[in-house]
């Protein structure tokens, strides 16, 4: 049935594919013979138009040899005039033209066919119009005019005319393009534009001077020959068009030929094809139903015997060890690959259980299927490992599945056996490979820990080795000037005034020493476990409590700009007051020797963030430190002025409270931005 099903799905696939293609081949033949015969009916229109405009070419050049008109032109006496007007009526009531006229030099008409009309068009000036300025050049002149106002086109042609070899006007040939264009003999319809796409003659049911485009709606088809063809559609209306572009005339002339024969014929080659396919398909049905069940009865038995023969073959002749068991999993057949893999001859096997040439270890599973053969609900099993005993006693590891063999009279199981020794060992060395190498790398681990302790800790030695130099040499300064300073104290015993100035200078040396272990100290100060909301207005006030006496010193203007509310951060007012103080005291320290002395300290809230920003009008940072300048014991001051742990003090005091710090140079100093979480309980400190 599902075979029927498919047959059946298929045939009607190939029914709609055959008919498409049919309709296709129909539809591409249609449109190429209406193609050709719209060149055709394109060539007859041209050669038409060409013929009517040729037949107008005589008169401009007819006109500028007549000795009246040449007359009129010298002398422009009003008798002349009427003999010229009487003479371009006559000549255009024979040529059937729309109107001849008589230009002279300056480009105004002395005489006209239509002088009883009293036109005003002759009135104006023609010098500006393409017939005329060609003839002034000595050429037979032509011009094309839309009048697209006036819904009124022309052609006109001109030629110069002279007399004695010396210019004195134009003869000018007025064909009105309805004329022209009426007598056309066509069966089509026919389309003719200017270089602009403006329509100006149909003789279908498009509107004249109107831009074409914007009335069709055009679409291609490449057709089997080459050709691009090109399908019009006008409301209801479909065509096949032809055109080509007149160069000297700068018109595009369309011929539209109707496509209604090409819907016609591929309606009837669908018909006819989808009936032919329906019509086969029935009666190769029938056919092949007949001859099925003439065959089937003799190929019944014929074909029973040599699936059989086949499948033995193909046993026997396979690389793999392959068993065949009855429903009651007893052993019916077995080819020479499983009698070897089993070291046994065919007649110590046959109707044996399959069970008893494997181990009893793990063998449950296969128990269970065996006892499930013959039954509906069997399902195969693939790939199972097992372990297989050998006609000596010895086992070795085997995969096993076992799938049904469909016959017409019983159900027999066919069995493969495949020997995994040598996959088996190949595991077992791969695994001892893995063990092995993950000892190794455990090994080569924890000497990459032990090399990584030892590089920290000669680290921690350099470290110390840069901080004791620095220390030594800061410290020793002072050491030795208070050892002066005692040396003079003993001699000026006698003078206590002497000796109150050497205690004063000792005094400052010592609390210089301490500075500079204080500040040992705070590079290694320990976080607070707890803290608190920091008022950061409060710290900068007091810090700038510290070196008030150094501003005013040093005639340092200072630009604090703070908010009125306040603005607190999580904290130790101790630590953020020596944020503060550093980079005030590092501002100060580079205006030393400046000329203009400015510091500009700065705090605003920035949604979640407090900023506070320090900058100052002094030389700037170096660009070769300010890779490294939070890094320890870097500094731009002389030996003796610090250890550079200043800015290493602040970045490990922001870190710890959550914030950051960053320099740059700006035009003129430098300039320190620190970024401090807000305090979420603010609200609560506010007032």
């Amino acid at each position: 049935m599902n075979r029927r099903l498919v047959g059946f799905i298929l045939f009607l696939l190939f029914t709609i594919v055959f008919t498409w293609q049919v309709a296709s081949v129909v539809k591409d033949w249609t449109l190429q013979r209406l193609h050709q015969k719209g060149s055709d009916e394109l060539l007859s229109v041209i050669t038409q138009l060409r013929s009517t405009l040729d037949s107008y070419h005589y008169l401009p050049f007819l006109i500028s040899q007549d000795s009246d008109v040449k007359t009129l032109l010298q002398t422009g006496q009003s008798s002349e005039r009427d003999a010229v007007n009487l003479y371009l009526e006559k000549i255009n009531l024979v040529a059937g033209a729309s109107g001849l006229f008589v230009l002279d030099a300056r480009g105004y008409a002395q005489a006209d066919s239509n002088w009883r009309d009293n036109n005003r068009y002759l009135l104006a000036p023609h010098n500006q119009h393409n017939y005329y300025l060609q003839a002034v050049e000595g050429q037979r002149g032509r011009q094309f005019s839309l009048n697209r106002e006036r819904r009124n086109p022309a052609y006109y042609l001109s030629s110069p005319i002279y007399v004695d070899r010396a210019f004195e006007g134009v003869a000018v040939v007025r064909i009105k393009l309805n004329k022209l264009v009426d007598q056309l003999k066509t069966l089509g319809t026919v389309l003719i534009s200017n270089q602009d796409g403006v329509l100006f003659f149909s003789n279908g049911s498009f509107s004249l001077f109107e831009n074409l485009e914007e009335q069709a709606r055009i679409t291609s088809s490449h057709l089997s020959n080459g050709i691009r063809a090109e399908l019009w559609s006008h409301g209801d209306e479909r065509w096949l068009a032809r055109k080509v572009i007149l160069d000297d005339l700068q018109w595009e002339v369309i011929a539209l030929s109707d496509t209604e024969v090409v819907q016609r014929n591929v309606r009837n080659a669908v018909l006819f094809a989808f009936g032919g396919c329906i019509a086969a398909g029935l009666f190769g049905l029938f056919f092949r139903e007949r001859q099925l069940k003439l065959r089937s009865q003799n190929e019944t038995r014929a074909a029973l015997a040599k699936s059989e023969a086949r499948q033995k073959a193909i046993i026997n002749n396979a690389q793999v060890g392959l068993i065949l068991i009855d429903e009651t999993g007893r052993i019916t057949f077995a080819n020479e690959m499983a009698l070897q893999q089993f070291s046994v001859s065919s007649q110590l096997i046959l109707q044996k259980p399959l069970i008893s040439l494997l181990s009893a270890e793990g063998v449950t599973p296969i128990e269970r299927l065996i006892s499930r053969l013959g039954e509906r609900g069997f399902s195969p099993l693939i790939g199972y490992e097992a372990v297989g005993i050998r006609g000596d006693g010895t086992e070795f590891p085997l995969m096993i599945s076992i799938r049904r063999m469909q016959q017409h009279t019983y159900h027999q199981y066919l069995v493969t056996l495949i020997d995994i020794s040598r996959r088996k060992g190949l595991e077992l060395a791969l695994k001892s490979a893995n063990e092995s190498l993950e000892h190794k790398v455990k090994e080569r681990t924890q000497a990459l820990h032990e090399a990584q302790d030892e590089l920290i800790q000669a680290g921690k030695m350099a470290v110390l080795g840069r901080m004791s130099t620095a220390i030594v040499h800061e410290l020793n300064q002072p050491l030795t000037a208070i050892r002066n300073y005692v040396a003079i104290c003993r001699q000026v015993m006698s003078q206590p005034e002497m000796l109150e100035e050497s205690l004063v200078e000792m005094d400052m040396l010592t609390q210089r020493m301490a500075q500079i272990t204080t500040q040992l100290k705070t590079y290694a100060y320990k976080k607070p476990e707890q803290r608190q909301p920091v008022s950061m207005q409060m710290a900068v006030e007091h810090s700038l409590q510290m070196f008030k006496q150094r501003v005013t010193e040093q005639e340092v203007d200072i630009q604090l700009l703070m908010p009125e509310h306040a603005l607190y951060v999580e904290g130790d007012s101790a630590r953020l007051e020596q944020v503060v103080v550093n980079l005030i005291k590092n501002s100060l320290d580079a205006l030393d020797g400046s000329v203009m002395k400015q510091i500009t300290i700065q705090l605003y809230e920035k949604g979640s963030i407090i900023v506070l920003e320090v900058s100052d009008s002094g030389p700037g940072i170096e660009s070769s430190l300010l890779q490294q300048l939070f890094d320890p014991f870097v500094t731009s001051k002389k030996i003796g002025a610090g250890l550079g742990l200043g800015l290493a003090i602040v970045r490990s005091i922001l870190r710890d409270l959550g914030g950051e710090i960053s320099a740059e140079n700006r035009e003129i100093g430098a300039f320190f931005r620190v970024s401090l979480p807000l305090c979420e309980d603010r609200e609560k400190y506010n007032g």
